[in-house]
């Protein structure tokens, strides 16, 4: 099947193909989700076509393959082509596309805004965080702005409006006027003070850090000293700005955005009392099947994957399996401390932050 181009399957066989893919993982360092994303693609315009020749049966399958290639689009757009590695470029690429798809993302507005401030294209920035804004107050929940994050954007916001009028005042100050038609000077130390405050206070809270018993801020440097200064016996998951790092006692591994999300929801959002099942973790295997199930085979060999990345650098088995429902499932069972670090910027109003 792998020898046909994607285009050229059956939806059935794009459904195998999607389903091999979650089933065993990545291969190799490069093209997974871009994979993935082809398949949703695919489907995608397949079930549209269907939509519009034979009426509404298909528009269920439509509207879940739409919002799973969308899901895909914004959380691993940045490792599109490297599996391990984030780039801003193929971030931005890949927002603009969920865009493309659905208007109503405040999220990805958000984080266009957040990389064009990154590299300095502020004029971009305010239309960015803009359009986040406004779409906020759409209130659909699914890709909506937490409130560390709505209000991080009014800071973007104002902040890029200012560089954009330094910019400006500078630009001024160049052109040929004569001596009478000079403008007055404008007093810019207010503006360039509201500038370093805002900015101080966006890089102090830039990153979440989550332990057992608190979720806090804090600047990217506190990140590093705590990563580089972490206790024994301390599981810490690093989000940085290029890659994903689990590290216990000084041994670390890079991992796929997947499994980095995976564990994330196991130490923050599982308990003996509140297991994962494959229902419970459906959004991490996309669509799979017509009936919005996990296959259970699916779903145990990535878990089975996620405990072979655990035990690669000597952590104990922190995830224990039970029964629920006459099916497996999986929780954190608390042995050993953990802190989690990663940007404000990359939440979802949905996660446990």
């Amino acid at each position: 099947m792998r020898t046909l181009k994607i285009k050229d399957l059956t939806l059935d066989e794009l459904e195998l193909l999607e389903q091999d893919l979650h089933e065993n993982g990545e291969k190799s360092d490069y093209g997974y989700y871009m994979q993935l994303v082809t398949v949703y693609e695919m489907m995608y315009k397949k079930l549209k076509s269907l939509a519009r020749n034979n009426g509404p049966q298909y528009d269920h399958s439509l509207q879940q393959t739409k919002n799973v290639f969308v899901s895909h689009l914004i959380k691993f757009g940045p490792y599109i082509k490297l599996n391990h590695f984030r780039d801003d470029g193929d971030a931005v690429e890949s927002l603009i596309r969920a865009i493309g798809l659905e208007q109503k993302l405040p999220i990805a507005y958000y984080r266009l805004g957040f990389l064009a401030y990154k590299h300095g294209k502020y004029g971009s920035a305010v239309r960015y965080f803009q359009q986040a804004l406004n779409k906020q107050l759409l209130n659909d929940p699914r890709y909506a702005l937490n409130q560390q994050l709505e209000f991080h954007a009014h800071m973007y916001l104002a902040n890029s409006a200012l560089y954009v009028a330094s910019q400006t005042y500078e630009t001024m100050e160049k052109l040929p006027y004569l001596p009478e038609e000079q403008l007055p000077n404008p007093e810019l130390s207010p503006l360039f003070e509201t500038l370093s405050s805002n900015e101080k206070y966006l890089q102090n809270h830039a990153f979440y850090k989550i332990t057992k018993n608190n979720t806090g801020t804090c600047s990217k440097e506190t990140c590093e000293d705590l990563y580089e200064n972490s206790e024994p016996n301390e599981l810490v998951l690093y989000f940085n700005d290029r890659e994903n790092i689990l590290l216990f006692n000084g041994e670390e591994v890079i991992i796929t955005p997947t499994q980095a999300y995976m564990i994330r929801h196991f130490l923050l959002s599982s308990s003996k009392e509140n297991l994962c099942t494959r229902i419970t973790m459906c959004d991490f295997f996309g669509r799979v099947r017509n009936d919005g199930e996990i296959k259970k085979n699916t779903f145990i060999k990535s878990i089975e994957r996620l405990r072979i990345t655990l035990r690669s650098i000597d952590i104990p088995e922190i995830i224990d399996m039970t029964q629920y429902n006459g099916e497996t499932a999986y929780y954190f069972n608390g042995s050993v401390p953990f802190t989690v670090l990663f940007r404000v910027d990359d939440a979802f109003a949905i996660e446990p932050c």
